[in-house]
């Protein structure tokens, strides 16, 4: 985008009470994850009239709109970096060259990134190397293995240490950073702002302001009734990529074949490479393995508070599984969310077949008595708030109108 196009859209569309010099927040979201987990805290903000400004760069395409039009959010800035083929070299270097250029124009007083994504190394990086303070949302989450996950271990760890302010999701988050020897002062419990976006929209599907796919209720609901345990399924990670994806589709078919009032629900991450290793173990010859396109995010949490458990790589499907009391197993070697395992609700079984096996076993017959009790390790659902008002202090101390 052009930089005069920026420097009129700041002055144009800037909140009244961001003028003079009181200058934006800015926040960067690039995937859905970023956008689901983002997206409260930019309406937080605005509700609490701070001066905001919300840049996608656009690497999920059509998968991040659809998270921009559930929350009824359009970004103030789209970069548009999203290309065929893209890898990790093209996304960093673009993502700091055009987060330089946009900077520049709007001179935020904060950059704001979440987790632990390409798109938010490479902007704390611009942030960085312009000396703008970096707020890290989703601080201090560690596995302990550089390469597992891969290339967000690494990610994460930087950002910690150009990172001004840092939002711990959870407890062991935040007492990671202190071991670490971040700043104390710079350290922040909040909760984990997925548990805002997991509240607000699964109030809205329960109270009809929200209408989950025809289709999809249709399946589900015609599963149920006719007695069958329903496995919410998502793969995804790079690392899985190496023989990985194929020993789980591998283990999920046996299984699903041995117990026939199975039902797997899987949509697709469009990945090529999760097509192909579709193709190769044959995973869509299983009549109760249900494989579709990647689903809207009110349809993802439909069927997540429908089913019976859930098989994941995904650390955010993890926290709002866990948070509403669904029994997980990880598909990957090491986590960096240990709390549901504390809980007894995860079980890391890695891409080992005997091990997914083993838990899909357990989720099946494990005793559910009292899994319904006790406070989500992940937050209240009300992390946004916190956020916000640790953002005011910091950043406008009384400055605000």
């Amino acid at each position: 985008m052009k930089k005069q196009l920026l420097l009129v859209w700041f002055i144009f569309f800037t909140p009244l009470s961001a003028v003079d010099d009181i200058r934006p927040v800015l926040l960067v979201i690039g995937t859905r994850p970023e956008a689901i987990k983002m997206i409260p805290l930019y309406q937080a903000l605005k509700h609490a009239q701070v001066p905001v400004v919300l840049c996608s760069t656009g690497q999920h395409g059509h998968m991040l709109d659809d998270v921009l039009s559930l929350f009824e959010v359009h970004p103030d800035i789209a970069l548009h970096i999203m290309k065929q083929g893209q890898d990790l070299f093209y996304l960093t270097t673009t993502i700091l060259e055009k987060m330089k250029e946009m900077l520049v124009s709007v001179q935020p007083t904060l950059v704001v990134v979440q987790g632990d994504t390409t798109t938010a190394l490479a902007s704390a990086m611009a942030a960085f190397y312009l000396k703008i303070p970096v707020a890290h949302v989703e601080a201090g989450l560690r596995s302990g293995n550089i390469y597992g996950p891969f290339p967000e271990e690494f990610n994460r760890k930087c950002i910690t240490t150009l990172a001004t302010y840092h939002f711990a999701p959870t407890r062991t988050a935040y007492q990671q950073l202190i071991a670490e020897q971040v700043n104390l002062d710079a350290c922040f419990y909040t909760g984990n702002t997925v548990v805002d976006a997991l509240r607000i929209i699964l109030q809205k599907i329960h109270t009809g302001r929200l209408v989950p796919s025809h289709k999809l209720v249709s399946l589900v609901t015609q599963k149920k009734a006719a007695g069958y345990t329903i496995i919410l399924l998502t793969a995804h990670r790079r690392e899985s990529f190496d023989g990985g994806l194929d020993r789980i589709f591998n283990a999920l078919k046996k299984i699903t074949q041995q117990h026939p009032r199975l039902c797997i629900v899987y949509p697709v991450h469009p990945n090529p490479c999760i097509k192909e290793a579709i193709v190769r173990t044959q995973l869509d010859s299983v009549d109760n393995i249900i494989l579709m396109p990647p689903i809207v995010y009110h349809d993802l949490l439909y069927v997540l508070d429908a089913c019976d458990g859930v098989a994941t790589d995904s650390g955010g499907i993890t926290e709002e599984a866990v948070s509403i009391r669904k029994p997980v197993i990880m598909l990957r070697n090491e986590t960096d969310r240990p709390e549901g395992i504390e809980q007894g609700l995860v079980r890391l079984v890695g891409m080992d077949e005997q091990a997914i096996a083993d838990g899909v076993i357990w989720m099946l017959t494990r005793d559910a008595t009292g899994s319904g009790d006790g406070e989500s390790p992940y937050g209240d659902g009300h992390a946004c708030e916190r956020i916000v008002n640790i953002i005011k202090e910091k950043i406008y101390q009384g400055e605000m109108v």
